[in-house]
Parts: C-alpha cells; structure tokens; sequence
C-alpha cells in the first residue's frame, strides 16, 4: 500500500557544525532523488506540525576516529533531541551502511548519554541494510533494547551514483577473459574464491582486484603469492586499468565506493562478486551486487545464505533457470567451491537467449522507478506508519 507521504510524514534535517553536510545525507539524499516530492525539513528553520509523524534523521556515529565522529555527543545535539522529543518526534539514526548490530564503544556511550538526558530511546530506531529483517525488530545492544529497521540504502543510492555517470549500457565490446573478481578490502572470505580460481588454473583467465590485503598472511597460498608476486609483508594493490586511484588507501576512499569503469564488467563473461559478508546470518545486499543488475551482466554471488533468494523477493531474477544455484544456501568452503562451479557453468551460457533475457529483465527493473518506489514503500515506509505501536513495545520481539 503507497500512501501520500506529504499529507503524513514530515523528515527532517540538521544544521550541525560548518563545513560538515547533514548526518543524516544518505537517506535523505536518496529519498528525495527518489521523488522531488519528498523534501526534508530543517528543524532549525521550518515550523513543526504536530499532527504528523516527523522524524529526525542524523547519522549512527560507531567510531572515535572518524572526523566529527562525536557530533552526536555533543551538548547542542542532545539538547535538540530533547526539545524534539517534546514535540512528540521518532528519531531515525542511518547505519544503513552496514548490515551487523554489534556494539561499540560510541555508540553505546551515545546510549547511556540519552538515557543520562532522560531521552526515550524507544523513539530512536537505528536504520541498516540487513534485508534479511525487513520492518522494525527489537536487539539486544549491550544492556539496552535497541529498535532496527531496514532502509534499502545501497538498492537506491547505487541506481543514483551509476546514473550520473555511466553513459554506454551494454557496449559491442570484445570479451576477453571469463571472469571479473573486485575486491577492495581482502578479507579472508574474498581471498578464497582468488585462492580457488588459482588452485582450478582459472586465474589467468580473470580480471581482478586486490586493493588491500585483510588477509592474516599464514592464510596466504605460498604459490599463489609466488605467482603474483606479492609481499605480504610490503603489500602493494592489485589493480585494473584506468582505476579512479591507486594504492592501498583506495579501499578507505568510500567517495569512490560507486566508481567503476564499466568496460571491467563488458569485457568479462561472468562477475564473481564477493560480498561484504559471507558466514553470516544478516543479507547485506551492497553495490556490489547493484552494480552488476545496473550494468546488465550475468553474475554470481559469495555471499551469505539468501542472499539470491532476497533478490528474488524483492521481483529480480537469478539465473537458477539454467545454472546450479545451490550455493545459496550453502556456507563455508563448500559453498567457494560451488561458487566458482557455478561460474564456471554460467561462462559457458554467458550469451545464451536465456541468461541475456535474465540480465535485461534486472535492468530494465531496475531502472524502473515505480519499482524503486515500490521497494521503498513496501521496505521502509510503509512501516513507519506503525512506529508509534512498536515504540511502545519494550522487550524483545
């Protein structure tokens, strides 16, 4: 059910320190590329209609080292939840970056802080990407309850980064290797699908990155670092040609998360995409996937156990119709080994009528925007109708 969000629900925004955008950008850059008609409100400037649902929207803070990483902490900001909370509004903190509710030291010192004003916080909802637990749920964060909620922040804001600059969809280009395997932050999940494709002699037939290495170097194959000539111990990036930089520090630069050159993913049969997270009960569904459905290239995913299923649920196609997508559900070193079985199988079918039409089906969904609306409602807004009922509940669910 859409309902009209102007005659109901107000969000709103924050002027906070100079120099530093709004906390709480992501969301609302998304939401209002999404339909111009969801405009944000200054909570500064703009009169407040109590009659409405309103919510604040700021940025979950989980680390001291990040620059205004404790804006949150401040006097001024607990003030105005204060003040806000008065006014009878829900707040909303974007963690939609991340899938995971493990704690942290700043954020549960955020906690105790509210908790220390008097600030209610069943009126807080933290928003990640973990599809697997869509609408609002209850966790346990380290002595509180804490409310969750998903906000499909990489469906919508990888659509909108790869709209602004990708021009040439579905080039006549020449295929030159089968596979294409990017992974900026080595972790060891991702290192084992490298590791197989070289123990398989498949290596030498994939484009892929090795930005920077979170591998523990005993986990390392000694041939496979014979090979590519790697230092463990003196690592220097892996890259592909025309990259937006180079260089270790590539993999902290989150301005260029959505930067690609699409001719990788053109002159490649089939995308190995190696998620955030692997043996994991959360979905994170980041641009990784979105990337491959937006360029419209047949693909396979190491990821945790659903992660296709998901895909399925929210109206796009897999390629279960001609290949063995077992390894969805599957976890550990079974599930590498089925990974790269299946791409293997899927290189071979690359432009058959069957996978071609899976791969358009994704795009043109995708760049449908009644159907962006529609994850959006059916994801995200539609719950906020019932925040007031689940604010009050306040044990675990």
């Amino acid at each position: 059910m859409i309902r009209e969000i102007n005659n109901d629900i107000n969000f709103w925004y924050y002027d906070c320190n100079p120099g530093y955008s709004n906390p709480g950008c992501g969301i609302q850059q998304s939401i209002e590329k999404l339909d111009s008609g969801f405009i944000f409100k200054n909570v500064y400037v703009d009169p407040i209609d109590k009659s409405k649902l309103n919510f604040l929207v700021f940025k979950w803070e989980t680390s001291w080292s990040f620059p205004n990483s404790n804006h949150t902490h401040s006097d001024i900001f607990i003030n105005l939840l204060i003040k806000l909370q008065n006014e009878n509004f829900y707040f909303i903190s974007n963690f939609s970056g991340e899938a995971h509710t493990r704690t942290d030291e700043l954020s549960l010192s955020f906690l105790n802080k509210l908790k220390l004003n008097n600030v209610d916080i069943n009126r807080l909802f933290v928003a990640n990407n973990d599809s697997s637990k869509v609408g609002f749920n209850k966790v346990k964060y380290g002595s509180f309850i804490l409310n969750t909620c998903y906000f499909p922040n990489f469906f919508l804001s990888t659509y909108n980064h790869l709209e602004n600059y990708v021009v040439n969809l579905n080039p006549q280009i020449v295929l030159d290797k089968k596979f294409l395997c990017l992974n900026r932050r080595m972790f060891n999940h991702k290192y084992k699908i490298i590791e197989e494709l070289f123990n398989r002699g498949l290596l030498d037939d994939t484009r892929f990155t090795w930005v920077n290495n979170k591998t523990p170097v005993y986990n390392l194959n000694k041939n496979l670092l014979s090979k590519l000539e790697i230092d463990p111990n003196n690592f220097t990036s892996i890259q592909l040609e025309n990259d937006v930089m180079y260089g270790v520090d590539l993999s902290y630069n989150d301005q260029y998360l959505y930067t690609i050159n699409p001719d990788w993913y053109y002159k490649s049969r089939v995308n190995i995409i190696t998620e955030t997270i692997l043996n994991e009960k959360e979905i994170h569904i980041t641009e990784k996937t979105w990337k491959a459905i937006y360029l419209g290239v047949p693909f396979v995913i190491s990821a945790s156990v659903g992660h296709l299923k998901t895909l399925r649920d929210m109206g796009f196609k897999t390629f279960n119709s001609v290949i063995n997508e077992d390894y969805d559900n599957m976890v550990g070193n079974n599930k590498i080994k089925q990974v790269v079985d299946s791409a293997i199988e899927l290189s071979n079918l690359y432009n058959s009528p069957e996978v071609l039409e899976v791969c358009k089906f994704n795009q043109d969904l995708y760049f449908d925007k009644n159907h962006r609306r529609k994850i959006f409602n059916d994801y995200f807004l539609n719950y906020l109708y019932d925040i007031e009922k689940h604010a009050k509940l306040k044990t675990l669910i």
